[in-house]
């Protein structure tokens, strides 16, 4: 449990809400409001701006303890404050004085729309294109992940140009030429309101850029970013262990030798991450973040396994927190996860399944 009391209550307060969420698909209000009132709008933004500008360290125990709880509201949050670096890190000085104090406040909500530049890369072009125009840009095309889009005020997106460069822009979500679509029916998690979101002829004033044209855009970003997923992923094993902690007090004695063990990897893992988040603010840290992210992996497998098992056929039951958490696992395999994240995965299960 983490070691600040009132991070060990947001815990409790978002779990309470958790299976709700995942039963009804409903947009989980009550817990996103647990975190506001927890400072959740304002952990990652400047104090200039009304932020909190927490250190590094700081953020991620935050993103552990809301993922332990909720995984949905963690899934929303960290997309929203992937938007808002973006937006707190960038040179347009009017862009971050005309929306960083309102985000902070909970008074405007944003979120995030860049997979097409990342690890959705389908087909023979790019999915959303810009073109320059006297006044701006125009956007075509999809953004194919945007969680929370039907409730967000603004999305930060990025588009290729015709001549290979990027675009880094914060697009209103009433623009002309927006189309939120529904919620995609996905394994998990769709109480987050993941949609795809269409753009035609969408102009994008030049004020409301946020880095580029230039040829990559996500370059610099905030420092916590790489350890965002794996940090969330351990907390969500936290609470994959907990629960199996739970179900091994009833079971025979090797049961619980098997989830000791669990324990120890979950040990071994979280130190690796905590040292890597302790290291983040050095002039040029060395953050191992594909070795980690690939171990939380292997780990949220593994665990997903023992739980399910440890909770017979009643587990499997929609009724039972176990399917949930084992669904919510899985999902780690395909969150922001490039070829190399998804082969050291597989290469790390498969090389223990070998083993003589």
């Amino acid at each position: 449990m983490p070691a600040d009391p009132d991070l060990a209550a947001l815990t409790s307060t978002l779990a309470a809400g958790a299976a709700d969420a995942d039963r009804t698909g409903a947009w989980p209000a009550a817990s996103i409001r647990a975190a506001a009132d927890a400072g959740c709008w304002r952990w990652v933004i400047p104090t200039a701006f009304g932020g909190l500008g927490l250190p590094p360290r700081a953020i991620l125990d935050r993103y552990e303890a809301v993922a332990a709880g909720c995984m949905t509201t963690a899934l929303i949050l960290t997309q929203r404050d992937a938007a808002t670096d973006l937006i707190a890190g960038c040179d347009n000085a009017a862009l971050k004085q005309e929306l960083l104090p309102a985000l902070a406040a909970g008074r405007s909500f944003c979120t995030v729309g860049i997979a097409q530049l990342t690890t959705s890369k389908r087909g023979p072009g790019p999915a959303l294109t810009a073109r320059a125009q006297r006044d701006g840009f125009v956007l075509d095309g999809r953004m194919p992940w945007v969680t929370g889009a039907a409730h967000a005020d603004v999305v930060v997106t990025g588009a290729v140009l015709p001549s290979g460069h990027q675009l880094l822009a914060a697009v209103d979500t009433n623009a002309s030429g927006i189309e939120v679509g529904p919620p995609l029916e996905l394994m998990g998690l769709n109480a987050s309101h993941t949609a795809a979101v269409e753009c035609r002829g969408v102009l994008v004033p030049a004020e409301r850029v946020i880095r580029g044209p230039a040829e990559v855009v996500l370059a610099g970003r905030a420092p916590t970013r790489p350890l965002v997923v794996s940090v969330t992923g351990i907390g969500h094993a936290r609470a994959l262990l907990e629960l199996a902690h739970n179900r091994a007090s009833r079971a025979p004695v090797g049961f619980t030798e098997v989830v000791q063990s669990a324990n120890d990897a979950y040990q071994r893992v979280h130190t690796q991450i905590i040292a890597a988040a302790d290291r983040l603010l050095d002039p040029a840290p060395d953050t191992p973040s594909d070795e980690i992210r690939i171990a939380v992996n292997d780990l949220l497998v593994r665990l997903s396994a023992v739980l399910l098992t440890l909770s017979k056929g009643s587990g499997y039951l929609r009724s039972d927190p176990a399917q949930r958490l084992v669904r919510e696992a899985i999902f780690f395999l395909v969150w922001s996860a490039p070829e190399a994240i998804q082969l050291g995965t597989l290469q790390s299960l498969l090389t223990a399944a070998v083993r003589p």
